[in-house]
């Protein structure tokens, strides 16, 4: 793959107020294992097929860095697909797979946020927070309006974190990942991890309870 920048695809965000069970195996999947395999040797094709299994992921992890800035995490993500591709050859099949790519997102993500530091947010949206879903306090009626709503009000909240604590919690209630690969992820002891991600919760919980909302 060349330095120029590929669009692999869109994450489509979802508006419904219904929520959705994340479900993903608990270690490497062997395909995607397979693909890096032949990636990190220069097979361009292998890299493509990774990516596309890759995309939403990624996309999603770098939209929450960002605080859900359209353009920034745009640029993340295109930043991410780049790095990745240059990054592979020196990865450590002992070593996680997905930590490996976060870890990149992760850099890429922080990097484009120093570089466009001027820049002010803009339009949000909440990308994939089923499990962050929130209660409204209003009437069952307009569902979609009242939940479209709430998805505002969540992605005020978030881009008021800490750009890490956002992107631990986006891992841990959307990725599904446990407690120990954080803690591999984030060079932290899992009692470290597990306290952080109940105060990021809590004070995420205390910003929603401001402004009318709360959090299951």
């Amino acid at each position: 793959m060349s330095a120029e920048k590929k669009e692999f695809g869109r994450l489509k965000p979802d508006d419904s107020a219904a929520t959705a069970q994340v479900s993903l195996p608990a270690g490497d999947d062997p395909v995607d294992l397979s693909l890096a395999e032949h990636a990190a040797k220069g097979d361009k094709g292998a890299f493509e097929r990774l990516m596309w299994r890759w995309w939403d992921r990624i996309r999603g992890y770098c939209a929450t860095f960002v605080a859900f800035d359209p353009e920034l995490a745009e640029e993340a993500a295109q930043e991410s697909l780049i790095r990745i591709y240059k990054a592979l050859p020196r990865w450590r099949k002992e070593s996680s797979l997905g930590g490996y790519l976060y870890g990149i997102c992760r850099t890429a993500s922080l990097d484009v946020i120093r570089s466009r530091a001027r820049h002010s947010a803009r339009s949000m949206s909440v990308e994939d927070f089923d499990s962050l879903s929130l209660e409204s306090p209003h009437s069952t009626g307009e569902a979609n309006v009242l939940q479209e709503e709430a998805n505002q009000m969540l992605a005020k909240a978030m881009q008021r974190l800490d750009p890490e604590d956002r992107s631990m919690l986006y891992l841990h209630e959307v990725e599904g990942k446990g407690l120990a690969e954080l803690g591999a992820m984030y060079n932290l002891p899992v009692g470290t991890v597990k306290s952080r991600l109940f105060r990021v919760r809590d004070k995420l919980s205390v910003m929603l309870k401001e402004m009318g909302y709360e959090l299951r």
